[in-house]
């Protein structure tokens, strides 16, 4: 045997072997055949970077983390689930753990750094994004990357529940209006959207928080300069009393707060359509038509998409007796947001105007139901949590309206 091993041919040998002792040639290739197989075995079993090896050496470092967090050991996690990392940096669960070791530290920017390195085909995407952007919106104070994670989620998952609600209520708080009602309604046109969905687009004409002023204060530090975060702090601020209530527009009363940063924001940005709204709802109360008309001027492109301002338009073409026009106007602003109940309460006093009793009678009722219904969604704890009686009081409401994609949502849901 040692011989045929040294001998340089030995495809030769073999056949020699085989044609002049075949039963013995035979087994001689099967014995190869065997070592062939068993060098294979050893090196799949064994053999670094091969599968099977991956998988005992991840599943080592994995029980060592688990242990680890057992011991509230943050430090050993850390360093175990750094090793684990840099030996198999495709692995999603190393990440997890590390970044878990980093928010336990009080880490929370390489913490939320190592939540979006993971792979969006990890098994777990959508909760490790989910950690990252609450780490980001809550605790780093940064709304715009938050943003951008939780739109990373709709994209792993277009269905995604956790996403959608997130930002409809970070669009909300920051009054951006137009992205708020876009989600909202592909929301609905896919079936997933989130039950405070209903409430904010009733409301979204009169969108108000109590800690809205505080929140935009602080995001301007890590945004300063940001015209959105810049005009909604100026319009929170300009709806505060004297006794840090929330001003209400357009039922009876209206005590305005500081208004100065408002003057500062329309100044900036003279063509803002959040800072031109809550100015005109002022000079409205006050009955200043004249800058009405100026700032309805001013206003953005945008503004012949947003029902507030046909409802602006209406007032200034009604205060000019031109009452038809104002009615004309102001279907528009419905024909762009049903649910405005100003508007209907203002088209009943234009009906009257133009002797129309029975008309104006109807659509005044409407209003009056809308009107109750927003102060009701208003005493609610969060928008979230809809009473069973608000809850039919909101149906009623869309049922009266007519057809539209909320009350096809809100009856599908049923």
């Amino acid at each position: 045997m040692d011989d045929i091993a040294s001998t340089t041919d030995n495809s030769a040998i073999t056949s020699e072997l085989t044609s002049e002792t075949p039963e013995g040639g035979n087994q001689f290739s099967r014995l190869w055949i065997r070592l062939f197989f068993l060098m294979i075995a050893c090196a799949i079993l064994y053999f670094p970077g091969t599968k099977l090896y991956r998988s005992q050496k991840d599943k080592a470092f994995k029980s060592a983390c688990k242990a680890a967090v057992e011991q509230e050991d943050w430090k050993g996690l850390l360093e175990t689930s750094n090793r684990w990392r840099n030996w198999n940096p495709q692995q999603g669960d190393a990440l997890i753990f590390l970044a878990e070791a980093h928010v336990q530290l009080g880490e929370f920017e390489q913490a939320a750094e190592r939540l979006g390195q993971v792979d969006d085909s990890y098994h777990g995407a959508l909760q490790a994004l989910a950690a990252r952007a609450e780490l980001l919106y809550i605790e780093l104070r940064q709304p715009y990357a938050a943003e951008e994670t939780w739109l990373r989620m709709l994209n792993v998952n277009k269905l995604a529940d956790v996403p959608r609600q997130r930002l409809i209520y970070f669009y909300a708080m920051s009054l951006q209006r137009k992205k708020m009602l876009d989600l909202i309604h592909e929301s609905m046109q896919l079936g997933c959207e989130p039950l405070e969905s209903y409430t904010y687009l009733l409301i979204v004409n009169s969108l108000n928080f109590s800690d809205g002023l505080v929140l935009m204060t602080r995001w301007l530090q890590s945004a300063p300069g940001d015209e959105t975060f810049e005009v909604a702090q100026a319009v929170y601020a300009a709806k505060k009393t004297a006794d840090n209530a929330m001003a209400t527009f357009g039922i009876q009363t209206l005590i305005p707060g500081d208004r100065s940063l408002l003057d500062k924001s329309l100044q900036k940005y003279p063509a803002n359509l959040e800072a031109l709204a809550i100015q005109i709802d002022f000079l409205i109360f006050e009955g200043d038509a004249e800058q009405v008309a100026k700032l309805i001027s001013q206003a953005s492109p945008d503004a012949e998409f947003d029902s507030r301002f046909w409802r602006y338009r209406a007032w200034l073409l009604s205060n000019r007796q031109r009452h038809q026009d104002a009615a004309d106007s102001l279907k528009q602003a419905l024909e762009l947001n049903p649910y405005d109940w100003q508007a209907r309460w203002l088209l009943a006093d234009v009906y009257r105007k133009l002797g129309k009793a029975a008309e104006a009678d109807q659509v005044a009722k409407l209003g009056r139901q809308g009107k109750e219904l927003q102060s009701k969604l208003f005493e609610l704890p969060n928008a979230r949590q809809l009473t069973e009686e608000v809850a039919a009081e909101l149906i009623d409401y869309l049922r009266a309206i007519g057809p539209s994609p909320a009350l096809e949502a809100i009856e599908r849901r049923l």
